[in-house]
């Protein structure tokens, strides 16, 4: 960990969905950089096992079970981080779900599952950035990172409406919230990630035929990491994009871009 420079040295920072994937990577990453960190998820053997990671190497970090569609447990994971640390300076909305056996053309898709769907992803984020922000201007300001998709900006996951839909309403609850903040210290950017070999596209991978389907029309012939993806979230969230407000980085290999 010491590899890397030391941009978030003396910042406290949170990230949800912190158990696994890209919301693992990017807590591993700003704790290497210097960050006292949040673990935000459901489950905590998955939070024990990244604060061990963070631990032994040096780190410092908290360990914060909640469910993020859940208010009360939201607000209490931060105010704990909060309390602990004297404030917040960064806030990584990242967790999210994807129910690839239960969304659906929208005639067939049940309420339940659109529910479900808002209810994590998008209420999820809400929830996080609300109470993110209110810690931040607490502290005098910070930044935020949202984690979006593909298929919310651009449509691409055809009978996925449900998840789609959660994903284009990060994207425009970013935008406002970009304006409304920056004037107040603030900086709220998001990050957009292709096809990435993280655990919640685990479906895919375990059929290789399904893989090499998904990766040949990206330019860069292969899936994206969940450290590529940190890498970009550590960027928006340091010093280096201070004039980032509003942005949304595309990590995708260049699958937009076609």
């Amino acid at each position: 960990m010491s590899v890397f420079p030391k941009r978030f040295e003396g910042r406290r920072a949170i990230v949800t969905g912190a158990s696994r994937g890209i919301g693992r990577a990017a807590a591993i990453r700003l704790a290497a950089e210097g960050a006292r960190v949040g673990l935000v998820a459901r489950g905590r053997p998955g939070l024990e096992e990244v604060a061990a990671v963070i631990r032994g190497a040096g780190g410092d970090c908290r360990v914060l079970p909640a469910d993020c569609s859940v208010e009360g447990e939201v607000q209490a994971a931060f105010d704990d981080a909060a309390r602990g640390w004297g404030g917040l300076d960064v806030v990584v909305a990242n967790a999210g779900i994807e129910l690839a056996d239960e969304d659906a053309p929208v005639d067939r898709l049940a309420l339940e599952s659109w529910q479900r769907l808002l209810s994590v992803n998008l209420t999820g984020q809400f929830l996080t950035c609300k109470h993110g922000a209110r810690h931040l201007l607490e502290t005098g300001g910070g930044a935020i990172v949202c984690l979006g998709s593909n298929c919310g900006s651009l449509g691409m996951a055809l009978g996925e409406p449900g998840y789609s839909a959660s994903k284009g309403g990060i994207f425009a609850m970013m935008r406002v919230m970009a304006a409304d903040y920056a004037p107040r210290g603030i900086r709220v950017n998001m990050v957009i990630p292709g096809f990435i070999d993280t655990p919640m596209n685990a479906y895919a991978f375990a059929d290789p035929a399904t893989a090499k389907r998904w990766s040949d029309p990206i330019p860069l012939k292969r899936p994206g990491t969940a450290e590529e993806c940190a890498a970009a979230i550590l960027w928006l969230a340091s010093d280096e994009a201070s004039y980032c407000v509003g942005a949304a980085l595309v990590v995708d290999g260049g699958q937009s871009a076609i």
